[in-house]
């Protein structure tokens, strides 16, 4: 507590209005008051941060600092899953008619029956008896039904064939035979032709016609319209009614523009295939799914049910049960579903069993029989998509290649030494750990090609030397399954094997690496055991563990102390002022105090040196640790601008410049502990006068 300068006006005042002395108004007085300028400590977390401080159980400090040199995870940066998903689109010209056969028999009887008198009634007459035959021309028959209404009501042809046999079941061959197939509603002819000789009793004779463009019904009509035959006038025959002309008609290879018809089942869509992942270097064997969906889109234009069925046999969930999906899509209706298979596990080595990135599938589109009648165009269609898509794994198991992956980059804001301006300093013990953590269920090999720091201050850069460790391959440990446990591997460098010590002690703010990693560098070698699973991810990770053991030649800090002099009413009668700065010091470090005066706009007044003024090191005892608080005062009277700078200040920003003490028995690495602590103040006894004018 102090009192400001209007505080001992008033204070003096009162004493001179008791001590009932009479003073002429022209009298002044001169006075000193004590004041405290600043006031503050440093303790272990002013020299280094305490987000890198580690207390030990006997309160020694432990710097720790950790950074991250590589974070890689193969699932989301390397591992990719496309979409199987394919598209089929089924029209029309794709939906088949079975082939279909008919058959018209006329028999002599019928034939004899349209004859007639008196040729016809002569051949009834002769039935069952052996008799010669004249020669009979210009004949014909009386058109004979032909029923197609279980093949169709009414077809129009894209394109197809009919074949017309006709088989001569007479005892007399027959010439000029011109057979005519109509339509027995409309009446357009849909094939005549004429068959020159069908020999007796021979093989049948056939002609195919082109259907193409032609509409044909259900209800047909089929007859000779002409025929003749030379009979047998010399050799008689047997003559037998129920003998007759065999007239076959196969329609086939049949695509229709629209047609009313019963479609027989057909599979529309049939396949059964394997899907190949084109994994670009992995070879994988079986995936585990954190996420994914079986799609299938359907759209139906076709005048008939489409019954789809999708399997997957080698995708399977915890119970064992596979993929199987069925479902049905309606005339002009669509289905658009996605089937959650999150937790499937599905096999990849395809239907032989032998493969890799391969899984089997099973997809059918169907049109069952009905026995109705369907109308179809060339119009109609049908549009299909189906497969695997958003798939995510959580585990792949197989080989899982071999490629590297390289990182050069640098680190800035390294925070171990922020607080230090310049200086040097030797540690003792400083441990740079390199720890190498593989998630990967696979062998691999670490190369630092370079690793160093670089003071950007300063600019001073140093590169790590360790011979067995830069440019050295080192093989890492690969991780395990079932549990699942990380490979951990650990490249130590200290100040027996490297230049740790050289690249701390120059303060580096800033760290770069050139590091690469290579996966299965001896290639297949564990036989397609190699896994990954969610969680693995391949980390680096760069640790500095040093004790706070050193030895400081004027190592330099800074710290900022608000200063607390009062100079509101002004500094007029202010005289000069005898500064004492008290310190006291339990850090085995001697220092140096300089001190800068600012306003609050930061700017420089001007600065108080106290170069050549040691302030004392807590004194080592005999087991090298600091027991008792060593206390300096240093004296220094200023005036003029530094007076002024002082009354106007703040705030004030001091360097303190240390260097380590020892004792004999002590080495000059000095061990810094928790406790230890410098407490400064900075005390002003001001000469101040004053007259009665002021009152």
């Amino acid at each position: 507590m102090y009192l400001n300068r209007k505080g001992i006006l008033l204070l003096l005042l009162a004493v001179s209005v008791f001590s009932a002395c009479r003073r002429s108004l022209d009298t002044g007085w001169d006075t000193r008051y004590l004041s405290p300028i600043l006031t503050g400590e440093l303790t272990i977390r002013d020299l280094v941060p305490d987000s890198v401080t580690v207390v030990n159980a006997d309160e020694s400090v432990t710097l720790v600092y950790q950074t991250e040199l590589l974070n890689y995870d193969l699932t989301e940066e390397a591992i990719e899953i496309p979409d199987t998903s394919v598209e089929y689109f089924v029209s029309l010209d794709s939906l088949t008619l079975e082939d279909q056969s008919m058959s018209v028999a006329l028999s002599l009887g019928q034939i004899a029956m349209d004859l007639g008198f008196p040729i016809g009634t002569l051949i009834i007459a002769a039935d069952g008896s052996e008799t010669t035959l004249d020669p009979i021309y210009n004949l014909s028959t009386d058109p004979t039904p032909v029923d197609a209404t279980s093949f169709f009501e009414t077809a129009t042809f894209k394109a197809g064939f009919l074949d017309i046999s006709i088989g001569n079941g007479l005892p007399v061959d027959l010439d000029s035979v011109v057979f005519r197939l109509s339509n027995s509603v409309g009446g357009e002819i849909i094939v005549e032709d004429t068959f020159f000789h069908v020999p007796a009793l021979g093989v049948p004779v056939v002609i195919t016609k082109d259907l193409t463009g032609m509409t044909v019904e259900g209800n047909l009509l089929g007859e000779i319209i002409h025929f003749s035959t030379p009979g047998s006038p010399d050799v008689p025959v047997l003559i037998d009614t129920s003998d007759a002309v065999i007239i076959n008609l196969i329609a086939y290879d049949m695509e229709l523009q629209e047609a009313v018809a019963i479609f027989p089942a057909q599979n529309l869509i049939n396949n059964a295939n394997d899907v190949e992942y084109n994994m670009g270097g992995p070879e994988f064997t079986e995936m585990g799914m954190e996420e994914g969906y079986v799609v299938i889109y359907v759209e139906n234009t076709i005048s008939d049910t489409i019954h789809i069925v999708y399997d997957i046999p080698g995708a399977v969930d915890e119970f064992g049960n596979s993929v199987h999906i069925e479902t049905s899509v309606g005339p002009d209706e669509i289905v658009d579903q996605a089937f959650d298979i999150s937790g499937y596990t599905i096999d990849l080595k395809g239907s032989q069993g032998n493969a890799v990135n391969t899984f089997y599938q099973e997809f059918s589109a169907r049109i069952n029989y009905t026995g109705v009648a369907t109308y179809i165009t060339l119009e109609d269609s049908l549009k299909v998509v189906y497969g695997l898509e958003g798939i995510i794994p959580n585990s792949l198991k197989g080989y899982l290649g071999q490629y590297e992956i390289a990182v050069a980059d640098t680190t800035s804001g390294v925070e171990l030494f922020d607080q230090f301006e310049s200086g040097e300093i030797h540690f003792g013990d400083i441990n740079i750990d390199l720890e190498i953590t593989n998630g990967l269920g696979a062998s691999g090999t670490v190369t630092i090609n370079s690793l160093g720091g670089t003071n950007t201050a300063t600019g001073e850069t140093v590169y790590l030397n360790c011979p067995t460790v830069v440019g050295v391959p080192i093989n890492i440990n690969r991780a395990l399954n079932n549990p699942y446990i990380p490979g951990y591997t650990t490249i130590s460098l200290t100040s027996d094997n490297s230049n740790v010590n050289e690249l701390v002690e120059i303060f580096p703010d800033k760290l770069f690496y050139d590091v690469v990693m290579k996966v299965n560098p001896n290639g297949n070698e564990f036989n397609y055991q190699d896994f990954v699973i969610a969680t693995s991810v391949i980390d680096i990770g760069f640790n500095i563990s040093m004790p706070l053991d050193f030895f400081a030649s004027d190592l330099t800090l800074l710290s900022e102390f608000p200063v607390t002099l009062d100079a509101e009413s002004g500094t007029e009668g202010i005289g000069n002022i005898d500064l004492t700065l008290f310190a006291d010091n339990t850090f085995p470090l001697e220092a140096n105090i300089n001190i800068v005066f600012m306003d609050d706009l930061g700017t420089h007044l001007d600065s108080l040196n106290f170069s050549g003024f040691d302030i004392k090191a807590g004194v080592l005892a005999e087991d090298c640790r600091v027991h008792e608080v060593t206390q300096t005062e240093i004296h220094q009277i200023v005036d003029g601008e530094l007076k002024d700078a002082i009354l106007n200040a703040t705030k004030a920003v001091a360097t303190i410049q240390f260097n380590t003490a020892s004792i004999p028995s002590c080495s000059d690495i000095v061990k810094i502990y928790s406790d230890y602590k410098m407490a400064i103040q900075l005390v002003g006894d001001v000469n101040y006068t004053f007259s009665t004018a002021d009152f």
